[in-house]
């Protein structure tokens, strides 16, 4: 009986170090192998991105080289008039900090002397508000997650690469597949298709939920609404940010609220940061979760773990990747029964399950 529970301690030991092993070499290999890993990741997710789009020109025009073209082309063009737009109005954003410096010391120097119940204390300190919210902060905030992203997308000639080949390799992976393991081709083929359209499902709805959110942010921002300076630029930090869980829609709308109560009087500013809170909490808690659905809810503490590993590793890429990248791993580990229980530990709710 001591040889038998021997043993079984024993086997625990040797699975825990087996983990911890594989845990190991994969962090590892996210740092040392980031030119490789990192483009591969991004184009896996764009194969989702563009799989729902490119089956509904298939089924009109039955050719997949003009189904998976005409999306690629518009993806490229979109990106490309988007990036041209980008750059004017981070060039007037840049323009007009001086002005919006002026401001800033107009209102610091106004509240003050102004009788705020003991909360004047915080604006006759110079360098608190200087450190906290000045323009030239929040101009090197926004510099600094660009030059991130410009990184980001500087390598999307590899991330086209790979997606080509992806695509091409679309149908006959699933031939190599079946010559090599033919019992276990039909139970292999359920789980891919189930895992596929659960992960194309939620990539839909997170770029679907975030382009709406970025939308509804640039028009309260824009000259339509409130007329803050790089509206255009603050729209598309909001939804690159999005996809960061639980900060990224936080940090993106930073930079519009301080400038809000910089250039705007302090009941507009207010009115400003209600209808941003709302437009968060309307597409985070109620539009998202709908669209979705419950099965791929995953536990925020996990989340939070992945945003901090991969932001460590990829830096602000990696923050905006690692969530979809786990959510993915948990959904294709909820489709086999011999994996389900890791898949359950990292779900938000047992009940979902």
């Amino acid at each position: 009986m001591q040889e038998v529970s021997k043993v079984g301690i024993d086997s625990k030991r040797t699975t825990a170090a087996s983990v911890a092993i594989v845990l190991l070499v994969s962090y590892l290999a996210l740092i040392h192998l980031q030119p490789i890993l990192m483009p591969l990741a991004i184009a896996i997710l764009l194969y989702f991105m563009i799989k729902p789009p490119e089956q509904y020109i298939y089924r009109k025009v039955e050719n997949r080289l003009v189904s998976y073209g005409t999306v690629i082309l518009t993806g490229v063009l979109s990106v490309y008039f988007i990036s041209v737009f980008l750059y004017e109005n981070l060039s007037q954003f840049v323009d007009q900090v001086p002005q919006i410096t002026s401001a800033f010391e107009e209102k610091r120097e106004r509240y003050a002397s102004a009788d705020l119940y003991g909360l004047e204390v915080i604006f006759s300190d110079s360098d608190l508000i200087s450190n906290v919210a000045s323009p030239e902060n929040i101009e090197a905030f926004v510099i600094a997650i660009l030059g991130s992203l410009g990184g980001f997308f500087g390598i999307m000639t590899t991330v086209i690469i790979f997606l080509l080949f992806i695509v091409l390799e679309e149908h006959t992976i699933a031939q190599r597949f079946n010559a090599a393991f033919p019992e276990s081709y039909n139970r292999a083929r359920n789980i891919v298709n189930e895992s596929t359209d659960s992960i194309s499902a939620y990539v839909v709805s997170k770029v679907t939920c975030s382009a709406g959110q970025a939308l509804v942010m640039t028009i309260i921002i824009s000259p339509v609404g409130f007329n803050l300076p790089g509206w255009f630029l603050f729209g598309i930090l909001c939804f690159l940010l999005d996809f960061i869980p639980i900060l990224g829609a936080l940090f993106a709308t930073i930079p519009p609220v301080l400038i809000g109560f910089i250039m705007l009087e302090p009941t507009t500013a207010l009115l400003m940061l209600a209808m941003l809170i709302g437009n968060q909490q309307v597409f985070g808690s109620f539009i998202e979760p709908n669209l979705s659905g419950s099965k791929i809810g995953i536990s925020p503490f996990i989340l939070l773990l992945t945003v901090m590993l991969f932001a460590q590793v990829w830096g602000i890429a990696g923050a905006i990747i690692g969530a979809p990248i786990v959510i993915i791993a948990r959904l294709i580990l909820d489709e086999n029964e011999r994996t389900r229980p890791i898949a359950m530990m990292m779900a938000n709710n047992v009940e979902e399950e």
